[in-house]
């Protein structure tokens, strides 16, 4: 009996090689609620056969590894078609489930239990051109136990052919939730990638000299149109009839572009010596991809892909050792980078794995690229801040420099040269305008300062000029310099302002006085001389050093008739210009003192005292005997000498101190002599 079952065992196992087990994948166990499953596993697979629901199989089929390529096993061409088949076994279920596709380049048809759910292209014994692409849709499956799936495969363009991905069966549901999730996904990275680029190019037009965000915006741009084209092909969703072979070609090129476009960014941003030995010979290689795919078709260029991929991954080397050294230098911006683009170089070496059927995962860079991008969002807002804080003190600084130019180029200079700022002031800019000036001088302040030490002189005049400056300011002048302890201030408003202000000054000055004798120190007496006319105020000087002034014989007027202060005992002296040009008088106590000629000028000019500020009893003495003193100087102008000494001497007996009618007296013993 052994001997005839040893006789009969070589034809049983050729029978069973004749009739092998049909491909059969069971999911009976399994729950689909949560996880889809995926039709993996070896399915019949008929080489050369489209084979059609209801036609007879053929003896003898091939066993193929799905997901996988067919010519993993080295026994089919790259180019063909074939058929493959499997029957699946599912458990009862209370919802209803789904069958999702991935995308390919292959073109196919699938038939369920002898019905067409998808196809993509029309598969065909020779090339065709694809104008009808599967939108990856989820198929709903009929509620049966036991389905068939029948799918036709050609390739004759892409590098693979075969199902390289497997099927998904799951819950319909969860299945289109995780389709509308990815889509979202894919919205977001792509919004997050225009967003980007347009933010780095607004910044490369706001600041020209940064070219990093110039190439990282266009780089972000470019991959931010790589995503709408890959991961759920959103681009064929939203324009259904966009030709195929253009979303290729813009698929390949996003690559071909996007390398040097990186490459270039990182070149300016960490700035390597040999930057140049890459940056031309990796252009050079894009440019001739990219001539590649725009010329030929995709049957020819994607043969080519795999030596740009080697290229992208040295440069990615490059990349790495750049940012690598960068960080061991202290870059605090380089460890952040190496951080998002270690992720990114990650997915890229998927994807070129992916693409070469090594592994079967899915397009990944989008996602990396995504943490890349907001390493440098992080980034850029820190530089932001930084950049902001940078401002900020630079702007206070500005601030205090031009405040502190404000205390030597008085602001109204620069207005009345229609100027917004001194950077704009040019040597020999000047302009013509009527003005009120004022001279305020010490008297006898060369005395007072040969008791005071050099520190002590300066302690004196800032604690003097601290007193004066803020009433000018008050009454709309600005000092136009400082002579020593004289101030020299215009008034680009009415006379009026310049009298006021003179008024003010002196009723200061008797404050101060007080302070100086509860102290210990001298009383100080100050002379004021104003005038009203026109002047020139520009600048002068040379290129390297220029200086604000006013130009006029005003000026030299104004500066006579402050002197004239001392000599006649007055403490505010002005012109009759100035006296005419007031408009509010009422206020004021005013005594002529007459056509007094004064250094410079060969005409006299007609001199105005003002007394409001001197001591109540002179005051009042001047105000009371003001006609007794226009009678002696009538006298004394009309050449009736005697009568007008006779006036003066009544005046003296009034006020002794009137040093006015001294002079006046002085003159007339000059003049019998």
């Amino acid at each position: 009996m052994l001997k005839k079952v040893l006789l009969f065992l070589p034809l049983l196992i050729s029978l069973s090689q004749a009739f092998p087990e049909e491909a059969l994948l069971d999911l009976r166990e399994s729950s689909f609620y949560e996880h889809p499953a995926k039709l993996e596993g070896n399915w019949e697979f008929y080489w050369n056969r489209l084979l059609t629901p209801g036609e007879a199989l053929p003896d003898n089929p091939d066993s193929m590894s799905i997901p996988g390529s067919w010519m993993d096993d080295d026994k089919y061409p790259r180019h063909g078609f074939g058929t493959y088949r499997l029957k699946v076994l599912l458990p009862d279920t209370d919802y209803e489930l789904g069958l999702r596709t991935r995308y390919t380049q292959n073109q196919y048809r699938i038939f369920l239990n002898g019905s067409l759910i998808a196809e993509n292209g029309n598969p065909s014994r020779e090339w065709t051109p694809n104008r009808n692409r599967d939108q990856l849709q989820i198929h709903k499956l009929p509620p049966l136990n036991e389905l068939e799936l029948l799918v036709q495969v050609s390739n004759f363009e892409d590098l693979r052919g075969g199902i390289m991905d497997a099927f998904l069966i799951g819950n319909y549901e969860k299945l289109e939730l995780h389709k509308k999730r990815t889509e979202w996904q894919d919205a977001f990275i792509f919004g997050v990638l225009m967003i980007s680029g347009l933010l780095y190019l607004s910044f490369y037009i706001n600041k020209r000299n940064d070219k990093s965000s110039l190439f990282f915006g266009l780089f972000s741009l470019v991959l931010g149109m790589r995503t709408i084209i890959y991961g759920q092909h959103t681009l064929l969703t939203m324009f259904p009839g966009f030709p195929l072979a253009l979303e290729n070609k813009i698929g390949y090129l996003t690559f071909c572009v996007s390398v040097p476009l990186f490459l270039l960014f990182i070149a300016f941003e960490y700035d390597f010596k040999w930057s140049r030995i890459f940056k031309y010979p990796v252009n050079i290689a894009s440019l001739i991809f990219v001539v590649l795919i725009l010329i030929f078709p995709h049957r020819i260029y994607s043969r080519y892909l795999v030596y740009y991929q080697v290229i992208t991954l040295m440069i990615s080397l490059v990349i790495f050792a750049v940012i690598v050294q960068r960080v061991f230098q202290k870059n605090s911006s380089a460890l952040v980078t190496l951080i998002g683009f270690l992720i990114l170089f990650g997915t890229v070496i998927n994807d070129i794995l992916y693409s070469q059927g090594v592994i079967q995962t899915a397009h990944l860079v989008p996602i990396g690229l995504s943490f890349f991008i907001m390493s440098q969002a992080a980034l850029m807002s820190w530089n932001i801040g930084r950049e902001f804080s940078r401002s900020e003190a630079l702007s206070m600084e500005l601030q205090q420099t031009n405040n502190s130019l404000k205390r030597f180029v008085p602001q109204e200079f620069l207005k009345f040269l229609g100027k917004q700022k001194i950077a704009d002031v040019n040597l020999g800019d000047h302009t013509q305008l009527e003005m009120t000036i004022m001279f305020c001088d010490i008297r006898e302040f060369t005395t007072l300062s040969e008791n005071l030490t050099p520190r002590e002189n300066f302690l004196f005049l800032n604690s003097y000029l601290e007193r004066i400056g803020p009433i000018i300011r008050q009454f709309g002048g600005f000092i136009d310099k400082y002579v020593g302890d004289g101030i020299m201030a215009l008034f680009p408003g009415t006379a009026d302002t310049a009298v006021k202000a003179a008024i003010q000054i002196q009723e200061q000055i008797k404050i101060y006085n007080k302070h100086r004798q509860s102290c210990g120190y001298n009383s100080i007496q100050l002379g004021i001389g104003i005038h009203t006319g026109s002047m020139m105020l520009g600048t002068i000087g040379e290129n390297e050093r220029m200086d604000s002034t006013v130009i006029s014989d005003a000026v030299n007027l104004c500066a006579r008739i402050e002197s004239l202060t001392k000599d006649y005992g007055l403490l505010i002296a002005m012109s009759e210009c100035t006296w005419e040009a007031v408009t509010d008088k009422e206020f004021l106590e005013e005594r002529y003192i007459g056509q007094i000629l004064v250094k410079g000028k060969k005409e006299p000019v007609p001199i105005y005292e003002l007394f409001n500020t001197d001591d109540p009893e002179t005051l009042e003495a001047k105000r009371q005997s003001r006609a007794d003193f226009y009678k002696a100087l009538a006298s004394f102008t009309s050449g009736a000498y005697e009568e007008a000494r006779t006036g003066f001497l009544r005046l003296l007996e009034i006020m002794p101190q009137d040093k006015t009618s001294q002079v006046y007296l002085q003159r007339i013993n000059e003049l019998k002599r």
